[in-house]
Formats: structure tokens, C-alpha cells, sequence
């Protein structure tokens, strides 16, 4: 049970920086005395504090004082976490204060906004100090072993990378052999120097080292029926051959593979012609020895190889539309892992003693691969035909008479061949089924995104599911080949390990590595509208027998969402609350005649505060009259504190969040976007105080976009004085 938040009486003391150019751009001495107020004593000015005599000055002014807290004004929380860390001053809790790149780096030196902007910044982290409380978790005992789901070439490595590594390691295949698609392969790309011919397949040396391993039990023919807990603590039930079994596990490493899109077949209209097939029976036609034509038997003299077909054939081999217009869309995914299979493909057939039409729109063959795609374009018997497939048909020899528009001849093509062989897109095995089947109340499956990958921040964190302590690998995460999957293994293996660590020592995993802090709600407030459980993205808030909100603490972020999605403000963290929030906003001083807007920016600490802080560093001057307030998540913020803001006289707020969708996503995954809704309703209490709803403005921005920083404030600040003064500060 959550108690009420209430400002720390623990000794606090205020140390300000006049390194970096600090003491140059504003009265240090002034700022020391700002904190008088809050602290009741004031602060002390020094030199540069990370360096190692200020270090140590700080340390003995600290002990001396024989305070628990201590508020740092000089650089921005983002850098020396390290140095400043309460471990290095032997206190409990440590403020940062940013009047580094918020103040000296952005603001001209000496001005009077400018002292006033850098005096409100120790006030606003003097108030988020002293409404925080120390968290506390102690180590626990927790279950190491691994669970990884897939038998192919990600599952073998990651489950072999575990267990080198000191880990027993469960592996669950549900065919009745390992290898997986590997397996299946004739040949492989070529991962070594000068990488230009094809290499044999050698899985089952993995196959082989992985069985022998002590730390590994194989369960093949087996599929996961039920996952319950949670990460250190989860409980697997197997179903093999239909008796049942269960075992503990403390991660799970998803890499159950993926599956031909076979659709394209139907797609473009050509199921009734034996002649075509897909790339993957092709690989098979080519392992088996025998490269004929499915049709008749006859030997194979020539054939058209595919990249990237395009729904533009109808049924009967007919053009959709007058144009044959498609949208990309229509292939499941695109990826040079297929035009890589292509040229080899390309090689099968001549080295069968065929002609290999590779046709294309668009050919990627990334880094060194490139030198196998020289390899093959030297190929005797391999020809290169850009263009797009309009017809596929009968020829009355028996063979298939393929057309082509969009050719670099600017006319159509008509190829007769024997054989002609589609890529087809790379489907996740988790697109369409529930492999792990969680007892979780947000449902047993994996959230998935476009195409059916796993779900995640994929730019930051590639080996992250929506599910704490779950790691997808491989092909389950995006298209790859095999010495990518390999790799990506590795890594997964490695978070998951490095996920079991953290959490037996109480800590959040990544995006808030090592927090300690967890939400818990005030009961004797709470509705019981489970709107905390629903919009958790990480499904660490179930309902207990009461209705009321229970924490699963290993599953949890630390974002703040629930926060944020309570209505009536009962969740809070020890050192994160919508009290601390709306308590630093109340600390900006208005000024001597109220005649200057001031504005808030609320930013998401992932993004918009880092886009801030670049600016900064890049000596990007932005207007005075903002000041900016980090958030876990744009999604933590509860809408009480930009009430509070406005009814208290804040003339401005700006709600800054990550870019939200499938090409740019948000930390916590749709942190932005429930945002975006929840300002749906804030309409209804802006109208209620009878206040403009422009005095509000979400923006999403990424923390490449720190140049935009000055235009985007400055453009702000000038709205809020063309609208005047919040009416609620006189």
C-alpha cells in the first residue's frame, strides 16, 4: 500500500557548479541562496565539481554536514551519473540541477531572464529532492535457468551461449529433430573472406555440441503450453507427445523462426501453373538432387528467378487494373536476406547446368556481400533482367512464357522458361499463433508489430518484447540470414542473462536499467477502474480478487504509465509521484512584476529532455521563459499536474513525447500515443477554468531533432504572449 507522499525533513545540502562556463553566465552566489527557502541554510558555491578536488571537497563538505541529501546545480543528470552517484558522495539521495546546457550553454551570460531561469531550476530540483524517498529492495533468490523456444540456428546458439555460460538451458522444439530451417538448406551464403562461394551447411555440429552440453535438456516434439510468473520466477508447463511436465525458469529467449509467405502464390493468381513455385521448394527441388519440372519431369533448361513479385497479376495470369498497380505493401516483407537467396538460387541453376534469369526491381547485397553478388553476376549463364512480372502463362511447348514491363528497354519482355521460382516473404512463427501462452491478464500471446515481428523499441533496444524477461532472436525479431541469426542469438542470450542479474538484485531492466523504485497505490482511494492494468505496456499490473491493482514487480518498467492512467492519483513511486511533479512546477518564481510568460515543458527523458540537452551542447540559444521538467514517459504524466500547473498561474505547457509508430517508437512502447488520447480529455478541464486550450501544445520530436529546439520553443513563446497572461497568476 502506497503511502501519501510528503517532502523529506533529511539534511539536505545545495552545492553549486561555476565550472563549464557556469560562473560566467549567472551569479553563483545568488543561486546559493536560492535554496535557503527550501533547505533553511544556504548553499555552497565551488568550482568545478567533477574534477578530483572538487570531487573531494564535495565529499568532506558533505560528511561534515553529516547530510543524507544533496543537491548538485551544474550539469545535466544525463553525464558523470558515476561521479555524482550517491555511492561516490556516501549519501542516500542525490538532485540533479541542470544549469549547464539548460542555462549557460543556451542563454546569453549575465542577462536577468537568465539568473532568473537558472534560480528557478534550483528551486524546481530542490523540490524534486525533497519529495522523493530512497528506494529499497532487497536481493532475492531467484530461478537462472533459461527457457529458449526454437530448435533452429537462434534457439541452438543462444541455448548454447547460456549454458557456456554457466546456466542450465531448457530448449523446446516442437518438430521431432533440431536444426530447423538451416537444416533444410542445400547451401549457405558465404561468411567468409573473399566471400564468393557458397559454404556446406554444418548445423549439426551446433546440433551435436548442444545435445552433449550437461547444462542443456533438449525436449523435442514438445510445445510450450502455459508460462505463469513472472521473470526469476516464471513456471513453464511442456506438452510432449502428450504428457505433461513443468519446470522453473527465470527468461525466456524467443526464437521459434519463421515461415514462407506461400499467399504470394495465390496473390498473383498463378496456383494452377506447377511450374511456379517458391523459393523454399526450390531450395528443396535443389538438396534433393533433382532439378526438374514439377509439371512432367523434364529436366530444367531455363529458369526465372523472382526477388521481390508484386501482387499485380490476377487470377488466370491477367493484370490487376489497366496499369497493374500494387502497393509495396502487398509483399509481407521485402528484405535482402531474399535477394541474397536469389543469386544463390541463380548459382543452383547453372551449376545445374541451366540458364538464370534473376529478375529484379531492386537488388540489396549489404556490406561484404557485395562480393558475392559480383561473384554471381560473373556467373556464365546468369543474366540480370530489371523489370516487373505482368503475366505468367502456359506455352504451348510445355513451358511458361513469363512477361515483363518496367524493362530498361522501356518495352515489355516476353521470356519463355521452364521453371520459375517466386521469393517469398519472411513470415515471424509468432505472427499467427500464441507459442508461449502467458497467464497474463493483457493475453497469452506476444504484441507484435508491422509484419508481425515482435513488438519493441526496436532502434534502441533490438532484443526487447513487451514482455519483461522475454527476448525474441533471430528471425522471430526481423528478417535475417543465418550468420546474422547467429548473432543475434548471442545477444539475446546475453540481455536475458544480463535481465536475470538485475532483477535478483531488485533492479528495473533496461530502459531504466538498475532503478529501484516501484509503483504502489493508495487502496483507500482507489475506484477499482483497472485503467492501470489496461494501459501498462508491459502487463506488470493484473487485478486481484478485490478489483484492486497488483503488482507483478519483476515485470515492471518502472515508466510510470500507471501513473500517469490514474484518474484519481492513488499510484505513485518513492521517488516519482504527480505530488513531486506538481511541486516542482510550483517552484517557478513568476518574477517581480509578473510581466514575463512562463512556460513548462514536460519532456520524456528518452528523447525530448536529451534533444534539450543538444541543444545545449551545440550552443542553440532557446527562449528564457521555458522551463523544461524531465518525465520517465511522456505517458507517466497524469493530467492533475497540468491542471495544477495552469490553475497556479503557468501561462504555457508543452507536453514533448518520443515519436510515436511502427518507424519510430517510444521507449515504453505507446507512452506518446496514450498520451496523445488522455489529452482528449483535458479539453473538458481546460474549459472548466475557463483557460485557452492553445496554452497547451503536444509535440513529438526525436532526439536527432535537437535543431528544431529553438524554432519549436520560440514559436510556442510567442503564441503564449499574442494570448497574454494566464489569467490565474494575479
Amino acid at each position: 500500500m502506497a503511502v501519501t507522499p510528503k517532502p523529506s525533513q533529511e539534511r539536505t545540502e545545495l552545492f553549486v557548479c561555476t565550472g563549464c562556463g557556469i560562473g560566467e553566465a549567472v551569479d553563483a552566489e545568488q543561486l546559493a541562496a536560492t535554496g535557503t527557502a527550501d533547505l533553511k541554510h544556504p548553499g555552497t558555491v565551488s568550482g568545478p565539481l567533477c574534477v578530483p578536488e572538487g570531487l573531494a571537497l564535495l565529499r568532506e563538505s558533505l560528511a561534515e554536514a553529516e547530510a543524507s541529501r544533496v543537491v548538485i546545480a551544474a550539469c545535466s543528470e544525463r553525464v558523470n551519473h558515476d561521479v555524482f552517484s550517491p555511492a561516490s558522495l556516501g549519501v542516500d539521495m542525490v538532485g540533479r540541477v541542470n544549469i549547464r546546457e539548460m542555462v549557460a550553454w543556451s542563454k546569453p551570460p549575465g542577462e536577468d531572464e537568465t539568473q532568473r531561469l537558472a534560480e528557478d531550476y534550483v528551486r524546481m530540483g530542490t523540490q524534486r529532492l525533497l519529495w522523493s524517498r530512497r528506494p529499497e529492495r532487497q536481493e532475492r533468490d531467484i530461478e537462472t535457468a533459461l527457457l529458449v523456444v526454437g530448435g533452429g540456428i537462434s534457439g541452438l546458439t543462444a541455448a548454447l551461449e547460456a549454458a557456456n555460460a554457466g546456466h542450465d538451458v531448457h530448449l523446446v522444439e516442437r518438430q521431432s529433430e533440431l536444426g530447423g530451417w538451416m537444416a533444410r538448406f542445400a547451401k549457405l551464403f558465404p561468411t567468409r573472406p573473399p566471400y564468393r562461394e557458397l559454404e556446406p551447411v554444418r548445423i549439426q555440429e551446433l546440433i551435436d555440441a548442444v545435445v552433449a552440453h550437461p547444462r542443456i535438456t533438449v525436449h523435442t516434439g514438445a510445445e510450450v503450453t502455459e508460462v505463469a510468473g513472472e521473470p526469476g520466477g516464471l513456471e513453464i508447463t511442456l506438452d510432449q507427445s502428450g504428457k505433461r511436465s513443468s519446470f522453473p525458469a527465470g527468461a525466456v529467449v524467443m526464437a521459434t523462426g519463421w515461415q514462407p509467405d506461400t499467399s504470394v502464390i495465390d496473390r498473383l493468381g498463378v496456383g494452377h501453373l506447377p511450374d511456379v513455385v517458391t523459393n523454399v521448394a526450390f531450395e528443396e527441388m535443389v538438396r534433393s538432387g533433382v532439378l526438374n519440372r514439377p509439371s512432367d519431369g523434364q529436366p530444367v533448361k531455363r529458369v526465372a528467378i523472382v526477388t521481390r513479385p508484386r501482387a499485380g497479376l490476377g487470377a488466370g495470369g491477367s493484370t490487376n487494373g489497366s496499369n497493374g498497380a500494387h502497393s509495396d505493401d502487398d509483399f509481407s516483407f521485402g528484405t535482402n536476406v531474399l535477394d541474397m537467396a536469389s543469386l544463390k538460387h541463380a548459382l543452383y541453376a547453372t551449376e545445374a547446368g541451366a540458364r538464370a534469369y534473376v529478375v529484379y526491381e531492386d537488388m540489396v547485397t549489404p556490406g561484404l556481400y557485395e562480393a558475392f553478388y559480383r561473384r554471381v553476376s560473373e556467373q556464365p549463364g546468369v543474366y540480370f533482367t530489371k523489370g516487373r512480372v505482368t503475366n505468367i502463362d502456359a506455352a504451348g511447348d510445355g513451358g511458361l512464357l513469363m512477361r515483363l514491363g518496367r524493362s530498361l528497354l522501356g518495352d515489355d519482355v516476353a521470356l519463355p522458361v521452364d521453371l520459375v521460382v517466386l521469393a517469398t516473404g519472411m513470415v515471424p512463427s509468432t505472427a499467427d499463433s500464441d507459442v508461449l501462452h502467458l497467464m497474463y491478464l493483457q493475453g497469452p500471446g506476444l504484441p507484435t508489430a508491422k509484419f508481425g515481428f515482435s513488438d519493441s523499441n526496436f532502434i534502441c533496444f533490438p532484443y526487447e518484447t513487451r514482455r519483461t524477461g522475454i527476448y525474441a532472436a533471430g528471425t522471430v525479431r526481423e528478417p535475417m540470414d543465418v550468420t546474422f541469426a547467429a548473432e543475434d542469438a548471442t545477444g539475446a542470450a546475453l540481455k536475458a542473462l544480463q535481465s536475470l542479474q538485475l532483477i535478483g538484485s531488485g533492479r528495473a531492466t533496461h530502459p531504466r536499467s538498475g532503478d529501484l523504485s516501484l509503483p504502489a497505490t493508495r487502496f483507500s482511494g482507489c475506484t477499482q477502474c483497472g485503467r492501470c492494468s489496461q494501459e501498462c505496456p508491459f502487463s506488470a499490473i493484473e487485478l486481484d480478487a478485490k478489483g484492486f491493482p497488483a503488482l507483478n514487480p519483476e515485470r515492471c518498467r518502472r515508466c510510470g504509465i500507471c501513473m500517469g492512467a490514474c484518474p484519481v492519483r492513488v499510484i505513485s513511486f518513492e521517488d516519482y509521484s504527480v505530488e513531486q511533479l506538481s511541486a516542482t512546477v510550483k517552484a517557478i518564481d513568476f518574477g517581480p512584476d509578473n510581466s514575463q510568460p512562463r512556460i513548462v515543458a514536460l519532456a520524456c527523458e528518452n528523447d525530448a529532455y536529451p534533444a534539450f540537452d543538444l541543444a545545449g551542447i551545440n550552443r542553440l540559444g532557446f527562449d528564457a521563459a521555458v522551463r523544461v521538467v524531465p518525465l520517465r514517459c511522456l505517458g507517466s504524466l497524469n493530467l492533475a499536474v497540468v491542471a495544477d500547473a495552469l490553475s497556479s498561474g503557468i501561462d504555457g505547457i508543452m507536453l514533448m513525447g518520443c515519436r510515436s509508430g511502427d518507424d519510430y517508437q517510444c521507449h515504453f512502447i505507446q507512452g506518446s500515443a496514450l498520451a496523445s488520447r488522455r489529452l482528449e480529455n483535458l479539453v473538458e478541464t481546460l474549459q472548466r477554468l475557463t483557460i485557452e486550450s492553445e496554452r497547451v501544445l503536444p509535440v513529438e520530436i526525436e532526439i536527432s531533432e535537437y535543431d528544431r529546439i529553438p524554432e519549436m520553443v520560440g514559436g510556442f513563446v510567442d503564441t503564449i504572449r499574442k494570448l497574454g497572461a494566464n489569467p490565474y497568476k494575479f
